[in-house]
């Protein structure tokens, strides 16, 4: 009798640890999902984009500027939403749903982010003011139907993907730069190019993911064009031309940049096919997070 009632009590307990781990798991799924869908996450990658920015060029991160990145990002990726609806009611239906009647809420939300970046870069540095309206207006142009009969920017293939990631390549790099003083432009230029490849990487495995929906909308993307075997091997070519770039750097930062390039040609392998939208976005877009964290924690480490 009593080995039964343990066996009894073993497999309850295993069903109350399986209910606490599935709860804990849907809870951290949805929290997850709101992040991504109300721009919350792409910001916080704008922030350590920029942030990684400053590491590159060897300097200590600024909040503030890196702040500011948050909030453009935050509202241009709002205002995209507004925008996208018909890609998105394939591609990411809880984009769709979360914009519902959000829509004016959304709009003053990102308008008075947008806003609120303007003097707080200004503050910094009011070099950094010109930067703060460039995603702004490539936004404008790049969504925008500007001439009858003339395609958006976003419907024409390669060319959607590199205004995309010179745009944000742009602006992650010289935020930074204009708030560090005597910066060699060689070093501007090789930071500009790095983050200029990594974000044409990340752009074009979105198009992986939402290459169904792009279809339905009439939008020829990389993918949709050479399909996924020729679009990998393309991203693994122009990955490897960072290579050249690490004996430029010293210390602990070639480190990053080689991880940092691992970790590309290992997100190109596995995102090659369309995976879960999530999961895409968490190892994509949450690149500059992870490594900008775990680099400040191995600093912390190495000289504590």
């Amino acid at each position: 009798m009593k080995a039964r009632e343990i066996s009894d009590s073993r497999s309850t307990f295993c069903v109350m640890i399986s209910t606490i781990i599935n709860n804990v798991r849907s809870t951290l799924i949805d929290a997850f999902t709101f992040l991504t869908v109300s721009s919350i996450f792409v910001g916080a990658t704008g922030f350590f984009q920029t942030f990684a920015g400053y590491i590159l060029f060897g300097m200590t991160p600024n909040v503030q500027i890196c702040m500011v990145a948050f909030l453009i990002t935050f509202s241009t990726y709002s205002l995209n939403k507004l925008t996208d609806i018909a890609e998105d009611q394939v591609n990411m239906p809880e984009r769709v749903n979360f914009v519902g009647g959000r829509r004016r809420f959304i709009l003053f939300t990102a308008l008075g982010a947008y806003m609120l970046s303007v003097p707080l870069a200004f503050l910094v540095t009011p070099l950094a003011l010109p930067i703060v309206f460039i995603p702004l207006l490539t936004n404008l142009l790049y969504s925008s139907r500007l001439l009858p009969g003339v395609p958006r920017l976003k419907d024409i293939p390669i060319m959607k993907n590199l205004f995309v990631a010179i745009s944000w390549a742009t602006v992650c790099t010289l935020l930074p730069a204009s708030d560090i003083f005597s910066l060699p432009k060689t070093a501007v230029l090789l930071v500009l190019y790095f983050m200029l490849v990594k974000v044409f990487i990340n752009t074009v495995l979105y198009d992986v993911r939402d290459v169904k929906g792009d279809r339905e909308a009439g939008i020829k993307t990389i993918p949709g064009l050479l399909g996924n075997r020729k679009t990998m091997v393309m991203l693994l070519a122009i990955n490897s031309t960072l290579i050249a770039l690490s004996p430029l750097l010293n210390g602990p930062v070639r480190w990053l940049l080689m991880g940092m390039i691992l970790y590309g040609y290992l997100c190109i392998i596995h995102f090659r096919k369309r995976r879960n939208p999530l999961i895409l976005d968490l190892f994509a877009d949450g690149e500059w997070m992870i490594f900008s964290i775990l680099y400040m924690l191995a600093l912390k480490i190495y000289f504590f």
